[in-house]
This record gives structure tokens, C-alpha cells and sequence, in this order.
């Protein structure tokens, strides 16, 4: 048989081999759209290798890397995502062993398994590219596999352990140009899980390999291996450097099982790990749930003072409910100011605007979109011109509350809004209103009447503001929420801004931060970019 030949057979065979598996994956993802980065061939369907040894499937020849899905039963999915690497000494894959037979392992344990075809033969910055890429699709597909973002992590066999320990070690660097807004997330594992890994011990005298740089950011991680492996010292060599690091680590080291066993019956390793695995995933995971809620706020205030009247500075009002009053997680890159952006304290005094914006509800403060939307508009209006941003939405406000003035978490919602207007007016010109709301009428009591709730309350906005054009621009919510009436008060929304010539702001693209309500950092920080970007198309 020629090699041609030879390579249709063992292709076909490998089709085969996955559309066995179809009753578990729903689905195949692969990571580049276009080009596929520091790749020389055409992309073509992997290759099935003729070694069968031990009753392992083995791929190669990937040059169109993709992830394949694995999901729990509904009933069973704990929201967490594990992107699983099969071994293969970089050469090929143990794609059965090492990648579907653990996928279905972290199923039964309720966890959604991405299996990644990641580029072999001999391409380890391919490699790299890939498994970064993938961390950041999965990341930017929780709201369809109802994940956690703050729950993704990895587990590798081998090589596959050596992949994600640079994954690992690596996020703080780019290894590809970017392709498109996907690559805005970080590629940061939460946790990462190595099972007899190689080539971790490649620096002098079998020191730690040099390009596996930690930095006190670097995730928790769950080590294994056995004495007998002869690439045992790999995880006795991280393992040091991560004690030494303080990274929290759990090392475990059996006297007897070898390498490259998997979860295969017979071997005394391949029976004990996943017990082990499973207990440490449980705990690190709940030590996450904490860290989630974890606030970063910003030390210090810097005061400014402005001339009353200023012509040169647009003043927009932040309204609505706990998305628009902000429950992201605030990150240092939130709390760095900007000369042109201000907002004020709680004693109506104008500062440099810092996330958090929100002066009203101290213990759910979070990062809104206020500060990106201002930092995003001065890059696309004359330098002259500074913005005042003045927060006045209050989380779990109905439109019903707003339209009543009632006091909500002590604030009377619509006079201080009113405050808010007069104060802005005086101090420059008032330019808009940005608006997000609609969670808490999101029910069979509220939907029906959102849309005329919504009109009534906008003209009181325009009627006390004094200008019957004022611009408000709408965001959607989310669509990452299973309550029926999201999708309900979407449409109102949609509709009422298409009706009245108003902004809409999409935002069906956005992810949750893992509770199905709110957006997540990332997600507001796009959102506020977006009110500045369709603000400035407009006006």
C-alpha cells in the first residue's frame, strides 16, 4: 500500500473512531477561523497512527487544532469546565486514553470536558498558540455550556502535563497576535492538573525547565505521579518550585505504576489518582467560590476641582439596576484613572473616576461599565472636552420603583436621580443617559406592561433634565439567563428603542460571572465600550 493510500485509510479510520463517540460529544470547536498561527500546512483532518499498542487510539498530523465537547447531564452540571491534554511526547496524541476516557470520567463527576487536539508533530509554540486559544473559546462559551468563567481549568497526561504547565505559567504573554474579541479573555486556567507530566525538569541538571516562570498569580495545582516513572522528577522538580512560590500544590507520589497509564484497569496508579483527583478539585474549587466574591478596590481618591458651567464638560447619568450599578470583579487595571474622567464620592465631591463608581449599596460594590465607557468616548472626542460620569442605579430596582420614587436600599430612586441632574447641569452639559434594567421585572406580574413602564419613565428622565431630545441608550440584558421573561423584556426593550429612534446596546455576546445574572468583568468592560462606541456613531 503506498503512503497516499495508507494516510486515506488510517483517516478514515479515525472518522470512524469519533462518529462512534457522537451519543457523548455534542460538539467539535475548532480554534481558528481563518489562518491557524505558526502553521506551515493546510488544514486537514487529523491522521490515526498504525502503533495500537496497549489498545490506544494515537492521532498526529493535526494541523486544525480543535476542542470536542463532552457535557453532563443537566442535572449533574456543576458549571465547571476542565479542557483535558492527551500525552503523546508531542508527536502524537493518546487521544482515547488520555482525552475521551477522561472526559468521561469528569462527566460522571458533574464537570464539562473539552477534549483539545492540540498541534502535533513537533510544534510546541503551536502548541502553546492552542491551548491558550482554547482556554479563551471556552471562557467566551459559558453562556451556552452554562459554566462558571471563573471555573475553567486543565488536566494533562505527560506531554499533555507539560502543555499545561506552560499554560499554566504562560498567561501573562500573548504566544499569537490576536484574532478577534475572543482573544480580549484571559487565558489564565483556574486550576490545573498534571498526571505523570514530562519535560518539566528540562534546565540545568534537571533543574526546572526555564520557560515555566511562576508569578504569584499562577493557579493551584494537582500533582501525581510514581517513583518508577522515568519522568518522575518532573513533578518533584515543579512541584519544589511551586512550595517555593507559595502556590498552593498537592503533590502525590505512589511507589508503583510507571507512565502513561491513564485510567486503565490493572495498574495500581491509574486506580488511585482519580479518587485523589477528584476530592482536590472539590476543595479548590470551593476555595474559588470565595476568591470570586474577593473585592479589589482602590486604595486612594484623588479629588479634582472644576469651574461650574464648564461648556467643555459632557456629564452623563448611570441608571437602571445591579448591572448598570456594577457587580464585576474589580481588577487593578479598573482602578487606574484617567485625567479626563470623573465621577463623584458620596459627599458630592468630583474625583478621578475609579471602579468601583457605585456610592450607594457598600457591600455589593463591583465593577460597572461607567469607567470603560468614559475612558473609550475621550479616545474619540477633542481633547478639550473631560466626561462626568454620575452614578445613581441601585441593584434589584423595578421600573415600578423608579416610576414611584420609592426608597430602595435607602435611595429614593427617582429624586436622586433628579439630584444627579441638577448637579451634573451645573457643573457642565448634560449629554445622556445611560440605562440597563429590566432583572427584576422579569416576571409573569411585570413583563407584560414593561414596555410602557419604560416609555412613561423616560419622559420623566427628559421632563427633569429639561430636554425632551436628551439621548438614553438601552442595554439588553443578558442572555445567559434561563428565566424565560429575559428573553420577554429583550423584546420590549428592542422595541422601544427601535420605535423612538433610541441607542440599543447588544449584549447577547456577553458572559455572566457565573450566577446566570450578572456580567462579568469582561463583560462590562465591553458594554461600556459599546455605549461609547454607538453614542458617538449617533451623536
Amino acid at each position: 500500500m503506498n503512503k497516499n493510500m495508507r494516510l486515506i485509510f488510517q483517516t478514515i479510520a479515525f472518522l470512524l473512531f469519533t462518529t462512534i463517540l457522537q451519543s457523548q460529544i455534542r460538539d467539535t470547536i475548532y480554534l481558528w477561523p481563518d489562518k491557524v498561527p505558526n502553521e506551515r500546512m493546510e488544514k486537514h483532518p487529523p491522521v490515526q497512527t498504525d502503533n495500537t499498542t496497549g489498545d490506544v487510539t494515537r492521532i498526529t498530523d493535526i494541523t486544525n487544532p480543535a476542542l470536542v465537547v463532552f457535557e453532563p447531564k443537566d442535572s449533574n452540571n456543576l458549571g465547571v469546565g476542565v479542557i483535558v491534554c492527551p500525552g503523546g511526547s508531542y508527536k502524537k496524541l493518546a487521544i482515547d486514553k488520555e482525552g475521551y476516557e477522561i472526559a468521561e470520567w469528569l462527566n460522571k463527576l458533574g464537570y464539562t470536558a473539552f477534549v483539545l487536539q492540540y498541534r502535533v508533530p513537533n510544534n510546541q509554540l503551536g502548541a502553546l498558540n492552542d491551548i491558550q486559544r482554547a482556554i479563551r473559546i471556552v471562557r467566551n462559551e459559558t453562556n451556552k455550556y452554562s459554566l462558571n468563567p471563573e471555573k475553567i481549568g486543565v488536566i494533562g497526561f505527560s506531554a499533555g502535563g507539560s502543555l499545561c504547565a506552560r499554560a499554566s505559567t504562560q498567561f501573562a504573554i500573548d504566544s499569537y497576535p490576536k484574532v478577534d474579541t475572543i482573544d480580549t479573555l484571559s487565558c489564565k486556567p483556574n486550576f490545573s492538573m498534571l498526571v505523570y507530566p514530562a519535560y518539566l525538569d528540562n534546565g540545568e541538571d534537571r533543574s526546572i525547565t526555564p520557560e515555566l516562570v511562576l508569578s504569584k498569580d499562577v493557579p493551584p495545582f494537582f500533582i501525581f505521579g510514581t517513583s518508577d516513572d522515568s519522568h518522575g522528577n518532573s513533578s518533584l522538580v515543579f512541584s519544589q518550585a511551586l512550595r517555593d512560590n507559595q502556590t498552593p500544590i498537592e503533590l502525590h507520589l505512589l511507589q508503583d505504576g510507571g507512565h502513561g497509564y491513564g485510567m486503565r484497569p490493572g495498574n495500581i496508579a491509574a486506580k488511585t489518582w482519580p479518587s485523589l483527583a477528584e476530592v482536590w478539585l472539590n476543595m479548590t474549587l470551593k476555595s474559588i467560590n470565595k476568591k470570586v466574591w474577593t473585592h479589589n478596590f482602590p486604595k486612594s481618591t484623588i479629588h479634582v476641582n472644576l469651574t461650574p458651567k464648564n461648556k467643555n464638560l459632557w456629564v452623563f447619568i448611570m441608571a437602571g439596576q445591579s448591572n448598570m450599578a456594577g457587580r464585576g470583579f474589580v481588577e487593578p487595571k479598573d482602578t487606574i484613572p484617567s485625567k479626563r474622567v470623573f465621577t463623584i464620592n458620596k459627599n458630592k465631591e468630583i474625583i478621578l473616576a475609579k471602579a468601583p463608581l457605585n456610592i450607594y449599596e457598600p457591600s455589593f460594590k463591583g465593577l460597572d461599565c461607567g469607567l470603560s465607557f468614559g475612558k473609550r468616548l475621550i479616545e474619540q472626542i477633542p481633547d478639550s472636552i473631560s466626561v462626568l460620569i454620575l452614578p445613581t442605579a441601585v441593584g434589584g430596582s423595578s421600573i415600578n420603583q423608579w416610576l414611584g420614587d420609592s426608597i430602595h436600599r435607602d435611595v429614593s430612586l427617582l429624586s436622586n436621580f433628579k439630584d444627579k441632574v441638577e448637579f451634573g447641569k451645573s457643573m457642565g452639559i448634560l449629554k445622556g443617559i445611560l440605562w440597563h434594567q429590566g432583572e427584576s421585572d422579569a416576571n409573569k406580574n411585570n413583563f407584560l406592561e414593561y414596555e410602557d413602564r419604560l416609555s412613561e419613565l423616560f419622559t420623566n428622565f427628559r421632563a427633569i433634565s429639561g430636554d425632551l431630545e436628551l439621548p438614553i441608550l438601552l442595554g439588553e440584558l443578558g442572555a445567559f439567563s434561563k428565566n424565560k421573561y429575559f428573553k420577554s423584556i429583550n423584546n420590549h426593550i428592542r422595541n422601544y428603542a427601535l420605535t423612538n429612534d433610541l441607542i440599543l446596546i447588544k449584549t447577547s455576546d456577553l458572559i455572566d460571572k457565573g450566577d446566570k445574572l450578572h456580567f462579568n468583568s469582561a463583560g462590562q468592560r465591553l458594554m461600556g465600550q459599546r455605549f461609547a462606541d454607538e453614542y458617538i456613531k449617533k451623536y
